[in-house]
């Protein structure tokens, strides 16, 4: 999806950006993609996982469209927060190594002279958003009948799985969001990024094939495994924009390079997906809740 915060320094190309947010694509792999693919990879756990969760999976997929929603230009403080979360801009951090903390990355983006918004959050939003779920999951370990911690759980877990999503389209990772940046870094606007966003929706690819034989990954590490794949993710995107003459055909959503591209990274996104979901699940089992939570 497009930076609702601009691309322009200072605040008034803020403020024209936050006007413009309207005329440009609303959300990555679009509303339905996204819906789909969160049901897909809940459908990958296994039975290690509780089965409130794993019967949830409807539930997860419309909440993970809600971060989108929250970037609403009549709420432009919601949006200015919200629109960050969606992208990092990896070039601007001229090579730099990924720090594993929020704080850690704003120091960083401000020692290279940076504004924090213009480079944008998102592994910091999935790390955040997979501890958020184990917390969840903690309490329901500790609390299993109750309804409200469950619809909780499914709750953060959509959310999660909407900046995951984001994550595995490549134009969330560049600086070249959406045409190749200019010179000042602003992004020429093309259109490519709204093509390759309704893939998943519109591509005429075969989900369930796509998600065949793919199960969850153990992690050792969550921050390294979120990094891996955001790397992986951006070492994409020349091959994303290698697709531009085809998806500007008319038949474009049924060419094979097309349909290719999108099977692996439908597939790619259940995994994280699933696997993150996972690692949720496996890490609640070791926090301790704080006393004073008698809920």
């Amino acid at each position: 999806m497009p930076r609702s915060s601009g691309r322009a320094a200072g605040l008034a190309a803020s403020a024209i950006a936050l006007l413009l947010a309207a005329s440009r694509p609303a959300s990555a792999w679009l509303t339905a993609g996204h819906s789909r693919v969160a049901i897909d990879a809940v459908g990958l756990l296994g039975p290690a996982i509780p089965a409130f969760f794993r019967d949830g999976a409807a539930l997860v997929g419309h909440v993970a469209v809600d971060p989108d929603v929250w970037k609403l230009r009549e709420l432009p403080e919601l949006a200015d927060r919200e629109g960050p979360e969606h992208y990092l801009d990896r070039e601007l951090l001229e090579g730099r190594e990924l720090p594993p903390t929020r704080s850690a990355a704003v120091r960083l983006m401000r020692e290279l002279g940076r504004e924090p918004s213009q480079v944008g959050f998102l592994p910091w939003a999935v790390v955040e958003g997979a501890e958020r779920l184990a917390i969840c999951l903690a309490e329901y370990r500790r609390w299993p009948d109750d309804p409200s911690i469950r619809a909780k759980c499914l709750v953060y877990a959509g959310w999660l799985a909407h900046y995951a999503g984001d994550l595995e389209q490549p134009l969330h990772t560049t600086m070249h969001h959406d045409g190749w940046a200019l010179p000042t870094g602003d992004s020429p606007y093309v259109g490519i990024h709204r093509q390759v966003d309704a893939l998943f929706e519109r591509a005429r690819f075969d989900p369930a094939r796509a998600v065949a034989a793919i199960a969850p990954e153990h992690v050792e590490d969550l921050w390294k495994t979120v990094q891996d794949e955001f790397a992986t993710s951006h070492a994409l995107v020349d091959a994303t924009y290698a697709l531009a003459p085809a998806l500007a055909a008319a038949d474009g959503m049924a060419n094979e390079r097309v349909v290719a591209f999108t099977c692996e990274r439908y597939g790619a996104t259940a995994r994280f997906l699933a696997t993150l979901f996972a690692w949720a699940w496996e890490r609640s089992a070791t926090l301790e809740l704080p006393g004073w939570d008698q809920r």
